[in-house]
């Protein structure tokens, strides 16, 4: 049997070269892996080689020859060292054993980190980091930023398939010092690889609710260029009424690999629509979406002896089609597009003390739409429509400069950093983040780290201008600002690992949707200032290759701020995860048939409002807790991987936003035919 994979979904806090001048990867946390001697019969006919779904602890430093992990790897190039924070991986061993099907369902399972979702298999869904909402995470793309302007509801419609992500990486914490604005309560990058040597991969894969998936993807290599091109479809008629969906991705990358000056060029596209059902008010079951999302990046890179700059310039386009009522379209639709351009430029400098770093982030956003923005002079006709127009309109610049200091000493380790901001919604005032990581290991064993920093979130364009007859908007919101503080430790001691962490976060001028009960309405407002607290601890074992269990792993996450649930009925900010379980198990059956199980339990916190179809009333209700098993059973070989794998096992009803309720158990089974060559 192979050996797993030990990086595997790697939580991790820092990366750094040592002292020595020699390269060091950190990134060892714990994995989350499990493994089950006996399944039931009705699951265990399909037979697949195991990979190890773990997470590592990244206290232990091996003394081998190694690149140097680069935390933001395809941002920028080893620019950042946080020595003292919580970061995340997700490698492509992890995703080829989880029961996922779109990047996104790859996130629930990770501590600290809350998925929303409304539609199945990530047709629409929210992430928030320790308690923060989904406006306050930054979502990238190899480290160019796709958050949407208009709302964070659109920042996870991503412009690529399973197949194309090579490692996901979660940064937990403010972070504006390292990304610039929004990134309040931490960022989730999705980074996209190509393989070493030339392929073709072909899947198809089919399940329950009239799903199916068929993707094509391929490598191609040359002496000085690599071209990597994915293209997939997915589909389902929906678990309930109005759930269907429709989703196209095209995703390009495109590599010249010249020793002076190398080019990354990505370009990609996503269309989905999707039923929407209840996803913004139960009131009315038949909301229809289409999104269509084009983006396009180009990031060079210069060495010059010690010296490394990085410029990078990106583009962002997101059409936006909503309908109240599905077959009544006149009632009430709305159309919007927005644009974000950005241009990033970072130089760095490495001595023997450790690395300096220097450069600024310009991104201009702007949207059209015939509900948010400012009454335009002159109105947009709306492509594809013959009486419909954009009449309102709304943009703003943000211009960053920042600088960050990284200290090796003994065994001490530091960062030190700050980023001036400047933001024409805010006017003329500059605004100043800054932020410390200090981090000491008395030994390889164990790693003490603490961090503080401060962070700002600008109100989206819905927030600022939305209207609907139960909405009201406030132009007159003010940024959402934040002080972070995390102390935490990492243990690592022959096959056994040990992780904890606390943090501590005020937010003052909260933003966020709340219920007036004598209007009946919801309005966006600055409505509290908030403390929020929390404790992640779990720990993960591995076990010899020719044991049935090869790894367990679990991690419990609690959280608790300074406002209770009953003194405002909010529509996100309040309902944070108070506590939440993740059980991870990875196992033979027999030899070469594995099985990965992912056990959750979740308790939320906050009440929404119940609505009930027969009389059409609405009343306060709790948040119910629940628990929820993923199993994958899989086999694979060079040539073939098939795999039969079950969300929901236990065929549990749940919600993780009031009154969408999500899918029971779900049962998909697939193939995948891999051809490669040489370089």
């Amino acid at each position: 049997m192979k050996r797993k994979d030990k990086n595997s979904f790697t939580r991790a806090s820092f990366c750094f070269k040592k002292w020595t001048n020699k390269s060091y990867a950190v990134f060892n946390s714990l994995r989350r892996c499990w493994k089950i001697g006996v399944l039931f019969a009705g699951y265990s006919m399909l037979v697949l080689p195991f990979v190890s779904f773990a997470q590592t602890d990244s206290t232990q430093i091996k003394k081998i020859e190694m690149d140097e992990i680069q935390v933001n790897a395809d941002a920028l190039p080893d620019l950042f060292a946080p020595v003292g924070r919580t970061i995340t991986q997700i490698l492509r061993t992890d995703i080829e054993q989880a029961a996922a099907q779109s990047p996104i369902d790859l996130l629930k399972s990770i501590p600290n980190v809350d998925l929303r979702q409304r539609g199945a298999l990530g047709a629409q869904a929210d992430i928030s980091i320790r308690g923060a909402s989904f406006d306050q995470t930054l979502v990238l793309l190899n480290g160019m930023n796709i958050s949407d302007p208009q709302t964070g509801h659109y920042s996870l419609n991503l412009p690529i398939d399973l197949e194309a992500v090579d490692k996901i990486e979660i940064l937990e914490g403010a972070a504006a010092r390292i990304f610039g604005n929004n990134a309040l309560g931490g960022a989730v990058n999705f980074i996209t690889g190509t393989k070493q040597e030339n392929n073709l991969k072909a899947s198809l894969s089919g399940g329950q609710y009239g799903f199916y998936k068929a993707s094509l993807s391929g490598t191609a290599h040359s002496r000085h260029t690599t071209h990597y091109l994915a293209v997939s479809q997915t589909a389902s008629d929906g678990y309930r009424h109005n759930t269907d969906f429709n989703s196209l991705n095209i995703f390009t990358q495109n590599k010249w690999n010249n020793n002076i000056f190398p080019l990354n060029l990505q370009i990609g596209y996503v269309q989905r629509d999707f039923g929407a059902n209840s996803f913004y008010g139960a009131r009315y079951p038949d909301q229809y979406e289409l999104l269509n999302t084009f983006f396009a990046a180009l990031k060079g890179e210069l060495k010059v002896g010690k010296f490394n700059v990085s410029p990078a310039l990106y583009w962002r386009r997101n059409y936006d089609e909503y309908i109240l009522m599905r077959n009544n379209p006149d009632a009430y639709h709305n159309f919007h597009y927005t644009d974000a351009r950005g241009a990033d430029l970072s130089a760095s400098y490495s001595s023997r003390f450790g690395k300096t770093v220097a450069g600024f982030i310009v991104r201009n956003e702007q949207i059209y739409s015939n509900n948010l923005g400012n009454p335009m002079e002159t109105p947009r006709k709306v492509p594809g429509q013959t009486d419909k127009w954009y009449d309102k309109t709304d943009k703003r610049t943000n211009i960053s400069v920042f600088a960050e200091q990284n200290i090796y000493i003994g065994n001490w380790s530091a960062s030190v950093g700050l980023l001036a901001n400047r933001n024409n919604y805010t006017g003329s005032k500059v605004n100043i983040y800054p932020g410390i990581d200090l981090a000491f290991r008395p030994n390889n064993v164990v790693k003490i780290y603490a961090s503080a920093n401060r962070a700002m979130r600008l109100p989206t364009f819905t927030d600022l201008y939305y209207q609907s007859p139960i909405h009201i908007s406030n132009q007159d919101l003010k940024p959402e600002r934040s002080s972070e503080y995390e102390l935490g430790t990492k243990i690592t001691t022959g096959n056994w690992q040990f992780n904890a962490n606390y943090f501590n976060r005020n937010i003052s001028d909260a933003i966020d949707w709340i219920w007036l009960e004598d209007e009946q309405k919801w309005h966006t407002m600055n409505f509290t200032n908030l403390h929020l607290h929390g404790l992640s601890a779990g720990g993960r074992m591995d076990v010899e290759d020719n044991f049935i269990i090869q790894s367990f792993s679990v991690y419990y996450t609690y959280m608790n701020s300074n406002k209770s649930a009953n003194q405002y009925i909010s529509y996100y900010v309040m309902d944070y995860l108070r506590h939440k379980l993740d059980v991870g198990l990875t196992h033979r059956i027999v030899e070469k048939i594995n099985a990965h199980w992912q056990i959750g339990w979740k308790y939320r916190n906050g009440n929404y409002l119940y609505y009930n179809v027969d009389n059409g009333s609405e009343t306060e209700k709790p948040y119910e807790p629940f628990w929820q098993i993923d199993l994958r059973l899989y086999r694979q070989t060079k040539l073939l991987n098939i795999f039969l794998e079950a969300s929901n096992l236990g065929n549990k009803t749940y919600q993780d936003i009031g009154n969408v309720i999500l899918p029971g158990r779900w049962l998909r089974a697939g193939i995948t035919v891999t051809l490669s060559g040489k370089k």
